[in-house]
């Protein structure tokens, strides 16, 4: 087996881990035959990747030593390479992926792990392909996809840190988007049936669970299912989500709940087609894209994912 490491130099800057990246890498890959490739940029390792794999035959494990924006834009350098495996290296901010494994923000160093990546077990997972009249090409999507209030914060985080403000994505984003994010005017179709018919607060499309760092949007969520996780919750006032909805959403509580899933629309479908009048922010594993029609749609087995040895 080939190892394939894929560095984000800049991930981990911005909550300062003190990971030795490549003191870690010469620790444990001594005498294995891999390589090192250093993104210069978004999206930049997608080509990379599938220039390596149209010439490398041979089982390779890629890491991707980063957070969820270097594990997306991996995951969607690895599509047809049937002789790939992809590990998570969780070095980034958030690390809302690797949550499905037990890699909580308490407990994430635990996981900054080479060796139990080097003896995981590489395992087929799902990818929802994102299409639209908006993209050049079809993004897969590892985690999650969300529409609504969510995606406004993160739009609106992304000018902050732009800006140079200081926690980006926390109140600068998340209190104007409380002011006039809730009511978001986009139709929802599963397999065909339209879903509401009415305004949403946010809405999600899920393989992954976690989102924003700390939200457990998705909770019944399986990657291994062939099905894509769709949750809507409907518009309310902001006294009744602050109240009744916000913790629970926070701590994967939501769907479980009797009363709370009145305003909860919750369905387990292969398609899923997003409609708006105009152009909405959709926030696709983290990484934000633009547009009014999008089409998602299940890819069984898209890629193997190692399970760290624990």
């Amino acid at each position: 087996m080939r190892h394939l490491i894929i560095m984000n130099p800049k991930a981990g800057e911005d909550n300062k881990i003190g990971y030795d990246l490549k003191g870690e890498i010469l620790k444990h890959f001594s005498g294995l035959d891999y390589e090192i490739y250093e993104t210069t940029g978004p999206r930049s390792v997608i080509p990379y990747l599938r220039e390596y794999f149209k010439n490398h035959r041979e089982l390779t494990r890629v890491y991707a030593c980063g957070g969820d924006g270097t594990v997306h834009e991996v995951a969607n350098g690895l599509i047809g390479a049937h002789n790939a495996e992809l590990a998570i290296l969780p070095i980034g901010t958030g690390n809302d992926f690797v949550k499905i494994y037990g890699a909580l923000n308490d407990n994430i160093d635990e996981y900054r792990d080479f060796k139990q990546l080097i003896d995981g077990e590489a395992k087929p997972i799902d990818l929802s392909k994102i299409s639209g009249p908006t993209l050049e090409e079809p993004w897969y999507s590892i985690n999650v996809i969300n529409f609504g209030f969510d995606a406004i914060v993160g739009a609106k985080g992304n000018i902050n840190k732009q800006k140079g403000k200081n926690n980006p994505y926390g109140p600068a984003a998340i209190i104007p988007a409380l002011l006039k994010g809730r009511f978001n005017n986009t139709i929802i179709k599963a397999d065909g049936e339209q879903l509401n018919k009415k305004k949403l607060l946010l809405g999600s499309l899920g393989q992954g669970q976690w989102v924003g760092g700390q939200y457990h949007a998705q909770p019944h969520s399986d990657n291994t299912d062939g099905l894509i996780d769709v949750m809507m919750l409907k518009c309310m006032s902001l006294m009744r989500l602050m109240i009744q909805y916000f913790g629970k959403y926070q701590h994967g509580q939501h769907l479980d709940n009797e009363k709370l899933m009145k305003r909860i629309i919750y369905r387990r479908s292969k398609k899923v087609e997003i409609i708006a009048p105009k152009d909405i922010d959709v926030c696709v594993d983290g990484e934000m894209i633009r547009g009014n029609h999008f089409d998602v749609e299940v890819c069984p087995g898209a890629i193997k994912l190692v399970y760290p040895a624990k």
